[in-house]
């Protein structure tokens, strides 16, 4: 093979690589990062609500448990789902406050 040969195959196989690279759909607009603070904080609350309600059946549970005379299991659920309900309480703040959060930092970026 002569030089000219091998430079054009070697730009062949150049051209052939990078095809996949052009081919690719161009990559979504980046989100502005209000909306992910807000997207992120009403998943937040969603989740919290969850938990809420799983600590409240958890006690619900927990006092028939009793009631059947199980009460060191009984005593377990309530506290499991106290603690449930807690952390549940605290998500939706958490959500709240990230939702507040987002909304004004997509302020901020509207003005400007």
């Amino acid at each position: 093979m002569s030089k000219w040969s091998t430079l054009a195959v070697s730009g062949l196989v150049a051209v052939a690589l990078s095809m996949p690279a052009f081919a690719q759909a161009p990559a979504p607009a980046a989100q502005n990062p209000g909306e992910k603070k807000e997207q992120r904080g009403i998943a937040n609350q969603k989740k919290g609500e969850k938990l809420e309600k799983k600590g409240e059946a958890q006690e619900k549970r927990g006092e028939k448990l009793e009631a059947q005379g199980k009460t060191k299991a009984g005593e377990r659920l309530e506290k499991k789902g106290a603690q449930n309900e807690k952390r549940g309480e605290r998500l939706e703040k958490k959500g709240a406050r990230q939702q507040k959060q987002g909304e004004k930092i997509e302020n901020k970026t509207e003005k400007k």
